[in-house]
């Protein structure tokens, strides 16, 4: 990236402003936050008034004029947004992992574009453990995910089997299933999986475990992957974001890991 390069942010939410600031603090002598956008008009508006934004743009103005594209908003704004930015060229951070998975010619798009995506590794550990295993072969891959009851609301798993999370006493598996089915049914509460399938066997081998009970404070995600190097067992606690129950502090701060590797002369790790 050039100095000063113009990054345009999608998704104006809590993730988003933390971003923002982070664009401003730390890495102001790198980029400048040009341009930003959501559905919400008026969240974009608030935002360029809290942080030295230039201007509240459409979204193709956004995706033509910038640098560097950071999506902070939701997966279902991935299958516009990911095509469209890479048919122009451009690189674009994807904080909604699990859309990337919808995006049925994701390999055509990759291999036609001068553009990169980077995906931090969100709220779990050994991502560079997980890809330079996958070079001599992994047989087995899956990841436990607990989380805290208030942290689930809204999911769709939810609504389609009519669990209410109120009435829910003990431990309880809300989830068994392929990566792939784990994005379509807690779209926000597990990236992980998504990030997790891209770096090993893909959205249909790696499995995944869905946990909560009313006693979880804290989110959490085991990671076990078996073949021919060994096993690898990863395991993370989560404090959930002050600002955000759904995700995970170490999340947002993966981000600031992500553009620290895309800015800086010296590339640390896998």
């Amino acid at each position: 990236m050039s100095r000063l390069s113009r990054v345009g942010l999608v998704g104006c939410g809590a993730i988003g402003t933390y971003i923002a600031k982070l664009l401003n603090d730390k890495f102001k002598n790198q980029a400048r936050l040009s341009f930003v956008n959501d559905l919400q008009s008026e969240k974009a508006v608030e935002l360029c008034r809290g942080v030295r934004a230039r201007r509240a743009v459409p979204l193709q103005t956004l995706i033509s004029k910038s640098d560097l594209i950071i999506e902070a908003a939701h997966a279902d704004i991935i299958r516009q947004l990911v095509p469209l930015s890479l048919k122009k060229n451009k690189s674009i951070l994807v904080m909604s992992v699990g859309g990337l998975l919808s995006i049925a010619n994701l390999d055509s798009l990759l291999a036609k574009t001068k553009g990169t995506i980077y995906v931090p590794s969100g709220a779990i550990a050994g991502i560079d453990a997980l890809s330079a295993a996958k070079q001599d072969g992994i047989r087995s891959v899956t990841i436990t995910t607990r989380k805290p009851i208030r942290g689930l609301a809204g999911a769709p798993i939810l609504k389609e089997k009519g669990i209410n999370l109120d009435l829910i006493k003990g431990e309880t598996v809300l989830f068994e299933g392929t990566a792939r089915e784990a994005v379509k049914a807690f779209p926000q509460n597990v990236n992980v999986a998504a990030v997790v399938s891209l770096a090993t066997l893909g959205p249909d081998k790696v499995r995944v475990r869905v946990i909560t009970s009313p006693a979880y404070q804290k989110n959490s995600h085991e990671i076990i992957a078996e073949g021919k190097f060994g096993r690898i067992q990863t395991l993370v606690e989560n404090e959930p974001s002050e600002t955000n129950p759904k995700t995970s502090a170490l999340a947002q701060y993966s981000v600031a890991a992500t553009l620290e590797k895309i800015f800086s002369k010296i590339k640390i790790g896998t």
